[in-house]
Formats: structure tokens, C-alpha cells, sequence
């Protein structure tokens, strides 16, 4: 469950919701072992599907300590949003949020992560996903703790500075803000996936390594192989 504000910024953490056949929390052991990351706030149901209390937690610990204290929200029209004692509940003192429900099956045309944002990631995911298939690599993305990885990595590049104006095209195109100039932009995949690194098929930047390029990194637009940016786990918030 991502955030985006108008002005084009992926909030962190992202918000998981992960199935657990044992219920609503994660066993010791799995608590344990899980994995974990500056940019995750990961939490159990039963049915792998957000709940009320699920959105207490996401109120409390994912937005309310990222906006001021005049906030529009604009979600979608999940029967739970419109319960106003939890809101209520989870708001802080002094606070005030002015919900803007997207109205039923109006999601593509309204909701800015939907408008413009989600196909973006699923189409990186794909991305790494095909790379595995196809080169046969070790490693099972379909694992709890890989996915959760996965996750982690994605939201990383996509928090990119370099990717806000990519965000804003999800407020501007459904008319919430008027956009009077074009700004030209690459999304995450033409600029990790489509490089001139990827091109002429360059070796990764971490020497000693000899193998050839998988992504380039939007932060510090390193040459990154597979094993690099995966199964070290590139999380980078250096601009370059």
C-alpha cells in the first residue's frame, strides 16, 4: 500500500499486508526470520487482504506522521474507509484530514496510483522477475522473505528523486491539479532496464565483479548485476 503526495514523493514505509495461514500475526519463529527494512512496515491476515485493523496501524504508523496538520486523503471507496470512529480514533490531537472518496469502479480514471503508478511497478516487477526466469537463477522470488525483498528494492528505486514528475502525472492527468507545463520524464524501467549501461551490456561497478549489467541504479546510477542489486541488497539513497 503505497503513498504518493501531489508533489510527486513516494512516502516510506510501504504498508504490507501478507497472508498468514496461522491468522492475523506472524508465528515466532517467522517474526523472527523475517525479513526486514528501513522502508516496510509488514503486518498479517489470514486472507492476505487489508482490515480494520490493518488500517488503524497504517493511520497511526504510515501516514499521519508523514503530512501536516491539514490533510487531504483521497482513497478509494473500500467499505472500511468509511468508518469515521476509527479515523477518528487514529487521528492525533490537533489534527484534521478531509477524506475524498474515489466513487465505485472509477478507480483507473480517479485513484492517482491507479491512473498512473501501479502499472509502472508491476511492469518492474515483471522485469526481475522475466531476468530469473530467463537466466535461471537460484532464487525463489516466490519465498516470503524474497518477496518481501523484492518489495523493499522496488520501493527504494522508485522513491528516486528522479521519478517525481513520473508521480505526478497520477494527480495532474485525472484533473485534481492543472499542469500547464510538459515535462519530460523516464519511467523507473526505461531508466534502471533501458540505459545506455544496458545497451553496451556494461560490467557491474563493484569490482572485483565481472558480470554485466541487470539495472542501473536510480540513486547513485550504478551498474548493478542481478547478484549486486538483489542478493546484496542495493538499498541506496545516494543522488547522483
Amino acid at each position: 500500500m503505497p503513498i504518493i503526495d501531489a508533489n510527486g514523493k513516494l512516502f516510506s514505509p510501504l504498508f504490507i499486508v501478507m497472508k498468514e495461514v496461522t491468522g492475523d500475526t506472524f508465528g515466532p519463529q517467522v517474526q523472527r526470520d523475517l525479513f526486514t527494512a528501513p522502508n516496510t512496515l509488514v503486518t498479517a491476515s489470514s486472507s492476505g487482504k487489508m482490515k480494520k485493523e490493518h488500517l488503524k496501524v497504517w493511520l497511526e504508523e504510515v501516514f499521519f506522521p508523514h503530512v501536516g496538520d491539514r490533510t487531504v486523503l483521497v482513497i478509494d471507496s473500500w467499505s472500511t474507509y468509511k468508518n469515521t470512529a476509527l479515523l477518528d480514533a487514529a487521528t492525533p490531537e490537533g489534527r484534521h484530514v478531509q477524506i475524498v472518496t474515489v466513487p465505485p469502479k472509477t478507480t483507473p480514471l480517479c485513484q492517482p496510483l491507479d491512473v498512473f503508478g501501479f502499472r509502472m511497478w508491476k511492469t518492474f516487477v515483471r522485469k526481475i522477475w522475466d531476468w530469473v526466469v530467463r537466466d535461471d537463477i537460484q532464487c525463489e522470488l516466490h519465498l516470503r522473505n524474497a518477496a518481501l525483498k523484492l518489495q523493499s528494492l522496488v520501493h527504494n528505486q522508485f522513491s528516486s528523486p528522479r521519478f517525481r514528475e513520473m508521480w505526478k502525472v497520477g494527480w495532474t492527468h485525472p484533473g485534481y491539479f492543472e499542469n500547464d507545463e510538459h515535462v519530460e520524464f523516464k519511467t523507473p524501467s526505461q531508466f534502471c532496464f533501458e540505459s545506455d549501461a544496458a545497451k553496451e551490456n556494461h560490467r557491474c561497478s563493484v569490482a572485483p565483479c565481472e558480470k554485466t549489467h541487470f539495472l542501473t541504479c536510480a540513486w547513485c546510477k550504478a551498474t548493478l548485476c542481478f547478484e549486486h542489486f538483489f542478493q546484496y541488497n542495493h538499498f541506496c539513497e545516494v543522488i547522483n
